[in-house]
């Protein structure tokens, strides 16, 4: 497979998800607000642009947070330039996707671009938005040939879960809402009513803990580091190898959240900040191993 093919693929599969996830995080985080006024609206706004490295000096209310986490397509931290950067690399690599994929991320890009309803209750709006996506994903499933294309997908996809879900723990919405902030946290990672089966106690300390190190949720840390480790020893099984940096990134991560005996919540919060930067040495791996640019070869007589 061609280097631009595999990356394009990569790409998709993490801007997808970063769509999905900044929009499930702003429809929660946007209700929270409004449903309770005790935390100052500038401070609300704050914390989870920081979280999400976006600057946040000038926005200090709901309505110019829903502005700034919609973003524009420049901005491929934000849902249109997720949506957009996606939808790009989808029309570079458009020989190698089926019609299904590119059709439902263009439709996407087009929802996006000719502008939402935004209101000062953008809810339904944004949840319009999250089925558009869940479609995407779910036309990825159905459709994609289980090659080495969608095994660099799916590691992409992987990899931006891990640092998703940190970035949505580190909010920190048990804190700054004690009673309904866990909740919150549970409902923008989408594990809500997964968590209420486990039987265990509504608190922050347990949330954290579950988005941490649960086997089965498939956006815990624990999953999406061991799913990503399966991808790239599919892709060493395929005779597609970098030398051993990403499997090490990623094993050395999914053995460390999966081999912890009971700790402590700073013992979550430690194996959070493992997964986040396990996340950024793996993107860094397989860029440097499989995406990088060798040059132009200038063949002589």
């Amino acid at each position: 497979m061609l280097s631009r093919i595999a990356e394009g693929f990569f790409w998709i599969g993490r801007y997808v998800e970063r769509a999905e996830a900044t929009t499930r995080l702003l429809a929660e985080h946007h209700q929270l607000m409004v449903e309770d006024r005790e935390v100052p609206e500038d401070v609300a706004c704050a914390v989870v642009l920081q979280a999400l490295s976006l600057p946040h000096v000038d926005v200090t209310g709901t309505a110019a947070l829903v502005t700034a986490l919609i973003g524009r397509a420049d901005q491929p931290s934000t849902i249109t330039g997720a949506v957009s950067a996606a939808r790009e690399n989808a029309r570079a690599i458009r020989d190698a996707l089926s019609v299904d994929i590119y059709e439902a991320l263009n439709a996407t890009h087009l929802t996006l671009v000719r502008g939402l309803a935004l209101s000062s209750s953008p809810g339904v709006t944004l949840h319009r938005l999250l089925e558009r996506l869940l479609v995407v994903h779910g036309v990825i499933e159905w459709t994609m040939p289980r090659d080495e294309g969608y095994l660099f997908l799916a590691l992409g996809r992987a990899l931006e879960r891990m640092d998703m879900t940190a970035r949505i723990l580190g909010v920190r919405h048990d804190q700054l809402w004690p009673d309904s902030g866990p909740v919150a946290t549970l409902r923008s990672s989408g594990a809500l009513s997964t968590f209420m089966r486990t039987r265990s106690a509504l608190t922050g300390d347990e949330v954290r803990a579950f988005l941490v190190l649960d086997a089965q949720f498939p956006r815990s840390m624990r999953h999406c580091a061991a799913q990503a480790e399966v991808a790239v020893r599919a892709l060493e099984r395929l005779g597609t190898s970098e030398g051993g940096d990403l499997l090490q990134a990623v094993g050395m991560a999914h053995s460390q959240l999966e081999y912890v005996v009971e700790p402590a919540p700073h013992e979550v919060d430690r194996l959070t900040e493992v997964g986040q930067v396990a996340a950024v040495r793996a993107t860094d791996a397989v860029a440097a191993g499989f995406f990088r640019q060798l040059g132009t070869i200038v063949w002589s007589h």
